[in-house]
């Protein structure tokens, strides 16, 4: 008796898997300040605004990914004297009165610093392992002494290095520093939502999200603040200290199902 060869049986089980897969859409969220909110728009997206004494503070819903409730914040001091203002501090509330704080941006960075320190270290003790730094430097010292892949690029008889790692770093540095500025200087909700970094990204973290930041008198600050989600609830009410000013918003959320 002849049986399937084993191309044919893995062809057939996964067309079985293709076609039998379902993938649920997943929820959509919106969320808009309650009714009773002193509100401005902008763009179709609807900002509300509080001010006490000589501090103003506004906050609109930005967008939602699977782990967070991202909210754009912006406070200015009007006052004289200089006001801090930290992010950690705030909260969000459920209509049981469930309290979540708010994702501390340094926390999570020096996190993400400790987890790619132990990535580093585990690749370089396999690469150690299997002898791969020995390989590696034979090769690095054979294509040195190998004229044909150095080039002098400016006729001075000097030979210029490629493309370098350094090089790499800086490119991929330069752009995040520039989405920053241009991020915490523009308007509330003037971004894109496409063109933010993710919340997986070091860079949403480092350069996106509103910071431990001193306001001086005449200075205001702008960034996303991101709470756990709250898919359960239908209002959400905003919790944001600021010295000795407590800031409450109320929102409406709603979830849909596609």
């Amino acid at each position: 008796m002849k049986y399937p060869s084993t191309v044919f049986l893995a062809a057939l089980l996964y067309l079985i898997l293709s076609t039998s897969a379902c993938v649920v859409p997943q929820k959509v969220i919106r969320v808009e300040p309650d009714n009773q909110e002193n509100v401005f728009w902008y763009q179709g997206q609807a900002i509300a605004e509080k001010k006490q004494d000589s501090i103003v503070v506004r906050a609109a819903f930005s967008h939602a990914n699977r782990e967070y409730l991202i909210f754009d914040i912006e406070v200015f001091n009007e006052g004289s004297a200089p006001i801090l203002v930290t992010p950690e501090v705030m909260t969000i509330i459920n209509n049981a009165g469930s309290k979540r704080r708010a994702a501390d941006p340094e926390n999570i960075l020096l996190s993400m610093d400790m987890q790619q320190s132990r990535q580093e270290a585990n690749a370089k003790n396999a690469a150690i392992a299997g002898g791969v730094l020995l390989v590696g430097a034979a090769v690095a010292v054979a294509v040195s002494d190998d004229g044909e892949n150095n080039i002098d690029t400016d006729g001075d008889g000097w030979v210029d290095d490629r493309y370098s790692t350094a090089d790499v770093l800086v490119d991929a540095v330069l752009p995040a520093i520039s989405l920053g500025l241009s991020f915490h200087q523009d308007a509330i909700l003037s971004s894109p939502v496409s063109e933010l970094p993710t919340t997986d990204e070091a860079h949403f973290w480092q350069d996106v999200v509103l910071r431990r930041t001193t306001l001086r008198a005449g200075e205001h600050t702008r960034g996303l603040i991101a709470f756990p989600r709250l898919d359960e609830t239908r209002s959400l009410t905003m919790e944001i200290p600021v010295e000795q000013q407590d800031f409450v918003f109320q929102f409406v959320q709603r979830v849909y199902q596609p």
